[in-house]
């Protein structure tokens, strides 16, 4: 009988802490998505690294003409392939942006993904390596492909998922 009312007793207590954890959990997230919404309005400062091992912060172009536009990509993933493909047919759009095409995984698979596809040859377009997956910290999770375009270092559109490269860039 005395292990039956320490059960009794235990159950409610055990339920109580279950739904202070899951309310905290709930009340955390939404506080973490709404920073990284007011962090994102801004341009943030995020070192990348290109293919050959060169820093490169993403603040850098805050001031820049143009737009920049940030995509965040997977060099597996097929939309991300036609994306670039899409950009060999609208290199015309790229004349006054600057693309900058991340990627979490290491410098020669994104390297090896660059050079069969041929990056090098697109005006404006820059391939980064994000190793430390700074990028998806700082934007939250993050789907591939994903597009975050800045203009003046302010936030004017983010698309997540393939589209037209026209609707991306328009003004």
């Amino acid at each position: 009988m005395n292990l039956r009312k320490t059960i009794l007793l235990s159950a409610p207590v055990i339920l109580l802490l279950g739904a202070a954890w899951l309310g905290f959990k709930i009340w955390d997230t939404i506080q973490r998505q709404a920073k990284i919404k007011t962090t994102n309005q801004n341009l943030p400062s995020i070192p990348l690294r290109t293919t050959d091992g060169t820093l490169l912060v993403t603040d850098s172009f805050k001031n820049g003409a143009g737009l920049l536009v940030l995509n965040y990509f997977n060099p597996d993933c097929d939309h991300c392939q036609n994306m670039v493909q899409e950009l060999f047919r609208e290199t015309s759009l790229l004349q006054n942006v600057h693309w900058l095409m991340i990627s979490s995984h290491t410098p020669e698979k994104t390297r090896r993904f660059a050079d069969s596809l041929n990056l090098s040859q697109l005006p404006n377009v820059t391939v980064l390596t994000d190793t430390a997956s700074l990028f998806a910290q700082t934007f939250g999770t993050v789907s591939v492909p994903s597009f975050y375009v800045y203009q003046a270092g302010k936030l004017i559109r983010k698309q997540n998922g393939e589209c037209s490269i026209a609707n991306l860039l328009q003004q």
